[in-house]
């Protein structure tokens, strides 16, 4: 991914959103103690909405550019003692310290390529958790009809008013893969004047290695963690071929 044209947009994508996600932990991270380990901080949209209830958040990202970005906002909004920005990679992260609860939102597990990454990432989770810790992560539900149909089509998802009159329209494009798991997407985003003229279109890739729920129970036992739950869309609902969201809670086994 080109984490600096995502860095210049990500907030325009995720302002169309219904912001279920940024809800979810701020209300889940009420229920533990410490500090929390985020995973992939982004821009900081959701480490800001903990802040914003008194949670101090340690943050990583690998792009510069995305931890420049939250900087500047977490100063804004005057929250720089409570967020902890740091440069670094999800696949071997090293930090002096142990959470009570790290998250990882926003799909960020499936931007590592593979099952090995994939596994690293969780084992470097477990080694920053403490004895009764958990881990939380949620990714897109890969339902069986959208995978299939593959028409690699641009299809609209969101349309974003400004104040002025003009624009902006959100697209995707899938093009899945049902051998390696992987899904190389495109974002789209064009931008409309006030006259309906075509002001700008950028298309930003987002390559993607999907799971199947039983896929992320056999990676998490193989990363030296439990699966307590799995729950769909920022719910306590049960999974069904409905679900847009998995929603996963994992602890660290323990010897007996």
């Amino acid at each position: 991914m080109n984490y600096k044209d995502w860095a210049e947009w990500y907030d325009i994508f995720y302002s169309s959103s219904e912001h279920q996600e940024e809800k979810y932990y701020q209300k889940i991270s009420e229920d533990f103690e410490g500090k929390i380990l985020e995973i992939g901080i982004g821009t900081g949209r959701i480490a800001i909405k903990l802040a914003e209830i008194g949670k101090n958040v340690v943050g990583i990202d690998s792009s510069i550019e995305m931890i420049s970005k939250a900087e500047k906002k977490i100063k804004n909004k005057k929250l720089s003692k409570k967020i902890s920005l740091i440069n670094a990679n999800m696949l071997n992260f090293q930090l002096n310290d142990k959470f009570n609860l790290i998250i990882i939102p926003a799909n960020t597990l499936l931007l590592c390529e593979n099952e090995e990454e994939q596994i690293n990432v969780l084992k470097n989770c477990v080694n920053h958790l403490t004895s009764k810790g958990v881990l939380i992560f949620n990714v897109y539900y890969p339902d069986n009809e959208m995978i299939n149909e593959n028409n690699k089509e641009e299809f609209l998802f969101n349309t974003i008013n400004l104040k002025n009159g003009e624009r902006y329209i959100l697209y995707g494009k899938n093009d899945f893969n049902i051998n390696t798991q992987i899904n190389n997407g495109i974002q789209i985003i064009e931008k409309i004047s006030n006259k309906g003229n075509l002001l700008f279109r950028k298309k930003l890739k987002v390559k993607t290695r999907y799971l199947f729920p039983e896929d992320i129970i056999k990676i998490c036992e193989k990363s030296n963690l439990v699966v307590s739950s799995m729950t769909r869309d920022f719910s306590n609902l049960p999974l069904d071929e409905s679900s847009e969201n998995i929603i996963i809670f994992a602890k660290k086994i323990t010897p007996q």
